[in-house]
Parts: structure tokens; C-alpha cells; sequence
């Protein structure tokens, strides 16, 4: 039976149905209710203590759009009155909503109380989304949380924080609403900044209705009846080019408009279920998929032009930091090399670069067995076009909360190494994305190391593949063990092990891993080098390799 034949024939079954002959097809039920947490403000507020109030219910009130998405005002759902601030087509994270703060007003070194009420009705459930503070200190572009929460789909939440203090010396203030990890359409509403102190009401309760949320009206007469059964059959035989009726009719948000939508459409419409299902989809392939594609681009040595500076290519600034590590009880230092061209108001992924035991932070950088080139080898690889734009931090991996530097190389330095995953996670990782541009989350995150940089990249990546999608060993050390048989949603997107023919420090190690990874079926690239030694040239053909297949799931 053809598809169409079986369409007209499920549909025709389920406008026979008793349910639809008893109610639908002579008066269509009004589409059920659904409370949410949502607007409201107290009756009773000083409203002249406020310094601003963005309601949006005549225009955007200054708030422009953050990187390549649309803001635009909307009555498709409000906090209070009739319209909010919707932000669409996003594609990463930090685009959303900014408006500009000036210095006179906010005076740097100052408290204020900062409020803002946010949803989303399509996206990822929960979503957090993120009050931000964007503003330049000495030249450097910096990003300060203001508020943070969590809310359901549906639901509106408040971001609220009534003694936030502007850094001192800060300049170019910008107030950006954002997501932490979430890409989906969002609204904001009664954004609002006063004195510190200032109480701002949140969220109680409101009824968004099935016009609010738009999913199942086909035929846009802000009713979910039989007609849109009507126009969604239609729809699936003929297809629209109407981008709305599109959006309304995938009523699951799988993306494809089949005979799914058209059954729990009816579904909602007879009473069997008052919310639409929301199915989740994938846009990343399986682990095992994902290491199949890359498979047959990955070279054995990487050719020589790709370490050196070639006209007309940019290449990215190496800034040297250092940060207060908790875990160590000191300020440790770190590289991080920027793109080309780095700019504060895109956001990028972030790879994790470790090295060896007795090594420091340039050792993967400029200084090997003889002069690295990482700088030019990733930037030469963006300008090709075969990696993206990424920021790739160097950090001190030695992490005693005694000792200042490895003093030998037996068991108490083994765990000094070891305890590396504690300063990433509690004090590196929230070092960078608190001074830098950054997309978050295992999609934008990715690790790899040479040696016993190599040996902790895979021990980090075992015990943490919710934050690292992209795990690399080059000449790893021994020490890791586990059966790296992650659970099909923990697992990374990518695996790969380097090792050379001439290894005379750790051998055959990396293939022990390999022979692990092989008898727990666990996908992986492993990438031999004829004639590779300990060090540089191994580390030269890893990276050229990973830089290019890190973030292209």
C-alpha cells in the first residue's frame, strides 16, 4: 500500500471514531487549559525606583539581537500584559538578547538588583538560561552571571539577584540574556534593573492555553478542532511552504510532519492526553557512526606545510594567565591560545591540551624536542576550512596541593598528575568560561594529551563523559584501567589513540588501551606512526588529525 493510500486511510479511521462523532464534528472542545509557573507582579510596586523596565508591549525597548539570531517583540507568550521579547533562530548558546548599560547610570563598583522572566515553548526540557553582565576590563573582554535558573518547559522562571555588583573598572557594559547550553527559541519578559536591595515580585501562576503554544492550531483560527485534522492530512500529502503552518503542524517536534503528529493530534483533540509529546532527536551520530565517517580521512603523518605560517593565513594570540586553583592551594599558570581573530561576541568550543610528566604549559605549544608549532598548525587548518574555530588551553597538569613541581617520578607524583580532574573541573574549566567567549557542554568540549598527559586525558575522559565529547591519547602512560564501556547516552563522540613504532618510553602501552577499547567494543581510532618516537612527531600527526575531526559531530 502506498503511503498516501495508508495516510487517507488512518485518517479517515480516525474521523470515524466514536470520540470524534459524539463531540468533535459538532462542537469542537475548547483546547484544554494548562497552568504553568508563570507572571505576575505584585499589584503594589514602586515602579519610579526602578532604573529601567523593558516590558516590550510597545517595541524592544533597546534589546538587540546577539549573534545570528532575531529578536522581535511577541504576544505567543508574556509575563504580564500582552507581549514579550521573543529571541529565534539561535545556533549557539550566547546568542539571545543585549542592551547596552551605560556607566553613568551602572557605575562600575556599584550594587544593583537585576530581574528578568524567561520560558521557552519549544526547546530542550529543562532549559537553563543565564543573566549576564558583558563588560571590558583593561582590554580584556570578561562575562559575569548575574542570575541562573532552570525552568521546565512551559514554565516562566525568574532571574533575580538583588545585590549584583558591577566589577570595578569595568567599561562597555552589556546586560545579554542567553541560555547555558540550549539553542532553542526563548522569550523574556519584565526585565528590570533598580537600586540593590530593591525587591522584585516572580513568578506565580497564569494559564497559557493552546493559542499561547501554537503546536496542533493548523489552520491558525486559534482552535485545536477536527478542521486541523483536516489541514494537517493535507499538509502531510501535499506539503506547505508556509514556514508557520509547518511549525504548528509538526506537532511532536520531531522535525518531520507524519502520521505521528496527525495521531497525537487526535489524541489531544478526543481528551486522551492534554500535553503534545515532544520527541527527542539527535542531531549527532552514534559514537560507532561517527568514528566510521571520520575513519577515512585520518593520515599517518601530517604534511610538513602544515606547521608553518603562511601568507595571508591569521593566526590566533597566545595569552599566558594564571588562575587561583583551589585544588592546589595556589595560582597556577596556563596558555591559552586564541583563534584567529577572536571575538568576544561569537562563542567558541574549548580543547583541553595536556602534557607529559616533568613538562610544562608550552610543551605542546612552542617548546617540544625541538620548536612546536601548534599555533600555526590549527591555525592553518581553520583557514582551510577543515577545523572549526576553537580555543585551545595549555594548562599546568601537575596538580600537588603541596608540592609547586614534579620532584620525581614515582607513586606521590603519579597522583599529583592524577589529581589533575579536580583543578579542571572545580577551578580551570569555570576560570575559563568566566574570562572567555565559550560554548559549554561535552558538544564543545574536548581533551587530549601526550604521555601521562595522555594517561589523565583518558582517565578524564572515562570519569567525566558528560563534559568531554572528544577524547585524544598520544603515547598515553599506563595507569588508566576500566573497561571505557560507557552506556549509550554517556558516551563521548570520539575516541583516538596515538603510537609510534619507536617509542622507547612507554613502548607498547598505547596498544594495551587499544586491545581494552577493542574487547569492550568500544569504538576508537587507533592512529600508528612508523618511525614515531616519544615526542614531537607523534604529537605533530595527532593534532593535525584531531583539530580537524574535534566538533564536526
Amino acid at each position: 500500500m502506498s503511503r498516501s493510500k495508508t495516510i487517507t486511510k488512518r485518517l479517515l479511521s480516525v474521523l470515524s471514531s466514536a470520540a470524534l462523532t459524539a463531540s468533535c464534528l459538532a462542537i469542537a472542545p475548547a483546547a484544554p487549559a494548562i497552568t504553568v509557573e508563570a507572571a505576575g507582579y505584585a499589584a503594589a510596586y514602586n515602579a519610579g525606583s526602578y532604573l529601567f523596565h523593558d516590558t516590550f508591549e510597545s517595541g524592544t525597548d533597546g534589546w538587540t539581537a546577539r549573534g545570528g539570531c532575531t529578536a522581535a517583540v511577541s504576544g505567543n507568550a508574556k509575563y504580564d500584559g500582552s507581549k514579550s521579547l521573543f529571541l529565534s533562530g539561535r545556533t549557539s548558546a550566547w546568542n539571545g538578547g543585549q542592551k547596552s548599560l551605560s556607566t553613568d547610570t551602572f557605575v562600575p563598583g556599584q550594587s544593583y538588583a537585576f530581574s528578568a522572566c524567561f520560558t521557552n515553548l519549544t526547546g530542550s526540557n529543562p532549559t537553563e538560561f543565564k543573566l549576564t553582565l558583558q563588560y571590558n576590563l583593561n582590554g580584556d573582554p570578561n562575562y559575569d552571571k548575574i542570575a541562573q535558573e532552570t525552568a521546565n518547559r512551559g514554565e516562566f522562571v525568574q532571574l533575580y539577584n538583588a545585590e549584583y555588583t558591577i566589577p570595578a573598572g569595568a567599561a562597555d557594559l552589556v546586560l545579554v540574556v542567553e541560555t547555558t547550553k540550549s539553542t532553542c527559541d526563548f522569550y523574556v519578559d519584565e526585565i528590570i534593573a533598580a537600586p540593590a536591595g530593591t525587591k522584585i515580585d516572580g513568578p506565580v501562576s497564569v494559564v497559557i492555553t493552546a493559542e499561547d503554544i501554537r503546536r496542533g492550531d493548523v489552520d491558525f483560527d486559534g482552535e485545536i478542532t477536527v478542521a486541523d485534522l483536516v489541514k494537517l492530512r493535507r499538509v502531510i500529502l501535499e506539503g506547505t511552504d508556509d514556514k508557520f503552518i509547518a511549525q504548528n503542524a509538526d506537532v511532536d517536534r520531531s522535525g518531520v510532519i507524519d502520521e505521528a503528529d496527525l495521531a497525537a493530534l487526535h489524541s489531544y483533540i478526543v481528551g486522551e492526553i492534554t500535553e503534545f509529546p515532544v520527541v527527542s532527536v539527535s542531531n549527532h551520530l552514534s559514537m560507532a557512526d561517527f568514528t566510521a565517517q571520520v575513519q577515512p580521512i585520518i593520515v599517518e603523518k601530517e604534511p610538513d606545510s602544515a606547521n608553518w605560517a603562511k601568507s595571508g593565513v591569521a593566526y590566533g594570540e597566545i595569552q599566558k594567565k594564571s588562575y587561583y586553583s583551589t585544588t592546589c592551594n595556589r595560582q597556577k599558570d596556563v596558555n591559552i591560545l586564541l583563534p584567529p581573530n577572536y571575538d568576544p561576541n561569537k562563542q567558541y568550543p574549548v580543547m583541553y591540551i595536556l602534557h607529559g610528566y616533568y613538562e610544562g604549559i608550552d610543551r605542546m605549544l612552542t617548546k617540544g624536542n625541538a620548536e612546536m608549532h601548534t599555533r600555526e598548525m590549527i591555525g592553518n587548518a581553520i583557514a582551510e576550512g577543515a577545523a572549526k574555530e576553537m580555543i585551545c588551553v595549555f594548562p599546568d597538569v601537575f596538580s600537588s596541593p603541596t608540592l609547586k613541581s614534579c620532584t620525581a617520578m614515582d607513586e606521590t607524583n603519579n597522583q599529583a598528575y592524577d589529581n589533575f580532574i579536580n583543578d579542571l573541573t572545580k577551578d580551570l574549566m569555570p576560570y575559563i568560561e568566566n574570562n572567555y567567549s565559550i560554548k559549554t557542554g561535552k558538544d564543545n568540549t574536548a581533551i587530549t594529551g601526550f604521555s601521562m598527559g595522555g594517561r589523565e586525558s583518558l582517565l578524564i575522559g572515562m570519569k567525566r563523559p558528560d563534559l568531554f565529547g572528544y577524547i585524544g591519547a598520544i603515547c598515553p602512560a599506563p595507569g588508566v584501567t576500566g573497561s571505557f564501556n560507557w552506556s549509550a547516552d554517556e558516551q563521548p563522540y570520539f575516541l583516538m589513540i596515538t603510537a609510534g613504532s619507536d617509542d622507547r618510553t612507554v613502548y607498547d602501552n598505547p596498544k594495551n588501551y587499544h586491545n581494552n577499547f577493542e574487547k569492550n567494543g568500544v569504538p576508537h581510532i587507533w592512529h600508528y606512526v612508523n618511525g614515531g618516537y616519544h615526542g614531537d612527531n607523534c604529537i605533530r600527526a595527532h593534532l593535525y588529525n584531531f583539530f580537524r575531526i574535534a566538533f564536526q559531530n
